[in-house]
């Protein structure tokens, strides 16, 4: 008993020992908070092991790891794919553009030249020009019927040509001499041959010239030396010339290119003889200048 008049506990020694046991004096060491634990003690990391070595009779093959490939992912793959096709439609649309651009082009020479040769036909006014064989005289067929005529002749035509360009008022004509040909023939047996004169036809103008054709060592059968006889009685001989001559077109300043006529005629003379005279013929013009009009 104490002399405050409360009462005090009796002093007895704590009920709990050993690690539960704290001072009054240091509360961290109450039970209530302090818990001791013992962790584990790890076990000792495992020593590391050598890779087995080569199986004997065996190579180990070092590679450096820049010549290492390995395959890419299927992405890569699509894109590839993905540009390709976009590589491919750009190349495309690049062809079909430049093949539009060349179409416009000729679409657009193809019309000027149009209006350029309607604007020379409407300005110049071309006409063909006409052609006809006036006289043929004939030479070395003297008495080609008789016996005593030589088996090989030598025939010898002057073709007397009249070549009107009277309907042209403003275009000139040239006709070259080089790559012309002026060619006899009898029931398609060519005769002679010869070439047509180098000369320029004004506008408006008409000439009359001699195209000369010569043949050599001509046979003819004696069918055919009979045929020609029994025609010269008859006074009534027939004889083809065909004449080819590149002409250039004399537009004011400007000269055109070469271009072939052809000139046919069908005729029949009196009498084998230098003074023979023309008794029929027929004549045809093929001209390629499509704005050329008989």
């Amino acid at each position: 008993m104490m002399s405050d008049g409360r009462v005090h506990p009796a002093a007895t020694s704590s009920d709990f020992s050993g690690e539960y046991a704290y001072s009054s004096s240091d509360p961290s060491s109450s039970p209530l908070y302090s818990f001791h634990f013992e962790k584990p003690i790890p076990p000792p990391p495992p020593h590391p092991q050598k890779p087995p070595g080569p199986l004997p009779g065996t190579y180990v093959v070092q590679v450096p790891k820049d010549k290492v490939f390995r395959v890419p992912p299927p992405e890569n793959a699509r894109l590839f794919q993905h540009y390709t096709r976009r590589a491919k439609r750009r190349a495309g649309c690049s062809y079909l553009r430049a093949c539009l651009y060349a179409v416009i082009i000729v679409l657009s020479l193809a019309v000027l030249l149009a209006a350029a040769v309607g604007a020379v036909y409407l300005a110049f006014k071309p006409r063909q020009p006409a052609y006809s064989v006036v006289s043929l005289a004939v030479s070395g067929l003297a008495g080609v019927g008789n016996a005593s005529a030589p088996s090989a002749l030598s025939p010898g035509f002057a073709a007397t040509v009249r070549a009107d360009n009277s309907a042209n008022a403003k275009v000139g004509v040239h006709y070259d001499g080089a790559g012309s040909r002026v060619a006899v023939s009898y029931e398609g047996v060519r005769l002679a041959d010869g070439a047509w004169p180098a000369f320029y036809q004004a506008p408006g103008n008409v000439t009359v010239f001699v195209a000369r054709a010569k043949g050599a060592g001509i046979r003819f059968a004696e069918r055919e030396r009979g045929q020609m006889a029994a025609a010269e009685r008859l006074r009534s001989v027939p004889f083809d010339v065909d004449i080819t001559v590149p002409v250039r077109l004399q537009l004011g300043g400007v000269r055109t290119w070469a271009v072939p006529v052809t000139v046919r005629c069908a005729m029949a003379v009196d009498r084998l003889a230098a003074s023979a005279k023309v008794v029929s013929r027929s004549c045809d013009v093929k001209v390629p200048f499509l704005f050329w009009r008989n």
